[in-house]
């Protein structure tokens, strides 16, 4: 695997980085973490940047774990209409004439 070196802006810090994902990714998610800690360190006005990261750092982990929440509803809800649907082709094939 090829690793790359992206150079990240975050809260007027740049940070060197590097992965083995696309720099464009890279990139994109020191945008979305350097905007999120724009907006804890405006709504919240503390002071300090380790406590604004940390701000910032529980507000990234309250959405991952609301959309993680979602996504288990939603894989429960989809569950019993698959296998709804599976046993609905299945009875319908077993009735199936089959033509060689």
């Amino acid at each position: 695997m090829v690793e790359n070196k992206v150079v990240v802006n975050i809260f007027g810090e740049e940070y060197p980085i590097t992965g083995v994902t696309d720099p464009a990714h890279i990139s994109k998610v020191a945008d979305y973490v350097d905007s999120r800690m724009r907006e804890a360190a405006q709504s919240s006005r503390v002071p300090g940047r380790d406590k604004v990261a940390i701000l910032a750092a529980m507000s990234i982990a309250s959405e991952l774990i609301e959309k993680s929440e979602r996504l288990d509803v939603a894989e429960r809800d989809v569950d019993p209409t698959l296998d709804s649907i599976l046993a609905r082709l299945n009875d319908a094939l077993e009735g199936a004439t089959v033509i060689s």
